[in-house]
């Protein structure tokens, strides 16, 4: 075989593989704050990275298995959204007819209440069946309607806080640029004494 062909031969089977893309991708991040002793606040924003609209978001689901151990409490939607605990409370399903996430755009504003430590919803599903050994947190899109349609499954991770110093690391900091003060004008005056 020639070697054009085989070239062209491979650029027809890589161009064939977008003709096959969903254009469905997503990512998700959280925070968490505790609200009250053994009850934590989680607050999920969803990330369009695709190429279509994203009409549903399913957290803590696969196809046929919810993995929260505590059923979420206090869910709040986003604007044009609505919720449904599914699975018996180990999921949260988020629809909208009207409001679908942009490709491109990112979306904040699904919450929910949980007895769920941060470490237990951050550790990987320990039950039996569909999802053992998946992350808590592995969820589903689809772009419009669930169980319709091209989806895509991904975990949610934890979003990156910015380190604060510890108040020891800010006073020795502090008191280290005194010292450099003091330094400083302590040699300036003693140059000026030498001189005169």
């Amino acid at each position: 075989m020639k070697p054009y062909l085989l070239f062209l031969s491979g650029l027809m089977c890589a161009s064939g593989l977008s003709l096959f893309a969903s254009g469905i991708d997503a990512t998700a991040t959280y925070t968490d704050s505790e609200i009250s002793p053994g009850d934590f606040q989680y607050d999920l924003t969803l990330n369009n990275t695709g190429t279509t609209n994203i009409g549903t978001f399913w957290f803590s689901w696969i196809p046929g298995a919810g993995f929260m151990s505590a059923s979420p409490t206090d869910i709040v939607d986003p604007a044009g959204w609505s919720d449904a605990i599914t699975n018996g409370g180990g999921s949260i399903q988020w629809t909208t007819t009207t409001a679908q996430l942009a490709a491109g755009d990112s979306l904040s504003g699904f919450d929910f209440d949980s007895t769920m430590t941060p470490a237990q919803l951050a550790a990987d599903f320990t039950g039996m069946g569909l999802g053992s050994g998946d992350p808590i947190t592995t969820s589903t899109v689809y772009t419009g309607v669930p169980l319709s349609g091209p989806d895509d499954i991904f975990a949610a991770t934890a979003a990156a806080t910015a380190a604060t110093p510890e108040p020891a690391t800010t006073v020795i900091v502090a008191i280290g640029f005194g010292l450099i003060v003091l330094t400083t004008s302590s040699r300036r005056k003693l140059r000026k004494s030498l001189e005169s």
